[in-house]
């Protein structure tokens, strides 16, 4: 009789459903924790695929969060970005009020950037900056700088830089930038016109002014040897083969100012190239991931 009545207490305070739900929790913990696992083992596919079957038979709740938002930080860190952008904007989407909805924000505005959809990741970034994040805001800022930058847009890029606040630990490494490219104009440049000038008037000029010498050398004595045969072949009298002598040398002329201009642009990239390379260098810096806590840091190491 004392038995069967705890029995009935038993089933009256923790009825099978609450069994099951139990059972599920921890059925849905130890999935969680074997995605995990793998995850922070950069064994980002399996975990994808881990995450993925903890979605689909436990739907709803915190861990449904956490996978989806994992599912798209494994795909940016298996550098998939495309697939990144897209399973961000799931996350974004669906989890709208998330406390990670500004990290994967951030996220994807870094896959974007990656992608070269530059015109993308300012607008996330914008996004981030306008909600005013404590932990995002100042990073937004400095990776919309960054992503200038790499648009070529030298001043948009030098007032952003600018921007980033006082306070935040990439306030130096914004400064170095803002700095550096205040001094653009100063960067070494060759005259694409001065070039093709050049060329025309000696073969291999054009060359010599945009420091490519060895173009330079085989401009000349190419263009020399075949105006020379030609000009022999016609005072033999042998107009004939004078003319397809000739007739090739005038491509090789042609081709030595076209290839005289280029080398000018060559020389311009190279240079602006190597200008924001060292300034890079000089505001060195790397993103990392801390794999436990899913929070990214940059990291800086400063030249001087």
């Amino acid at each position: 009789m004392i038995l069967r009545l705890i029995f009935m207490l038993v089933l009256f305070f923790y009825p099978p459903s609450a069994w099951a739900a139990g059972t599920q929790g921890a059925d849905a913990e130890k999935q969680f924790s074997f995605a995990e696992s793998l995850f922070n083992e950069s064994d980002f596919y399996r975990a994808i695929t881990e995450y993925k079957r903890l979605i689909f038979f436990f739907p709803t709740g915190n861990l449904a969060e956490k996978s989806s938002f994992r599912i798209a930080e494994s795909y940016y860190k298996a550098k998939k970005w495309a697939e990144a952008v897209d399973a961000f904007k799931s996350f974004s989407t669906k989890y709208n009020h998330s406390s990670l909805l500004t990290e994967a924000l951030y996220f994807k505005g870094l896959a974007e950037k990656e992608l070269k959809h530059y015109g993308e990741a300012l607008s996330t970034f914008q996004e981030i900056i306008k909600s005013r994040s404590v932990t995002h805001s100042d990073k937004a800022i400095y990776q919309s700088a960054i992503a200038l930058m790499n648009m070529e847009e030298w001043e948009r890029a030098h007032q952003m830089f600018l921007v980033v606040p006082k306070a935040s630990s990439l306030a130096a490494s914004a400064h170095i930038f803002s700095s550096g490219l205040e001094q653009m104009n100063d960067i070494p440049k060759k005259s694409p016109t001065a070039a093709g000038a050049l060329a025309a008037i000696l073969p291999g000029a054009g060359h010599l002014y945009t420091e490519r010498y060895r173009d330079a050398l085989v401009a000349f004595l190419l263009n020399g040897a075949f105006t020379w045969a030609a000009v022999e072949l016609f005072q033999h009298e042998n107009n004939v083969a004078g003319g397809i002598v000739a007739f090739f040398e005038l491509g090789w002329y042609t081709g030595n100012i076209y290839s005289a201009i280029s080398s000018a642009h060559k020389f311009n990239d190279g240079a602006k190239e190597e200008f924001i390379r060292h300034l890079k260098e000089s505001a060195g810096f790397s993103l990392s991931y801390d794999p436990n806590t899913s929070t990214s840091q940059l990291m800086f190491s400063f030249r001087y």
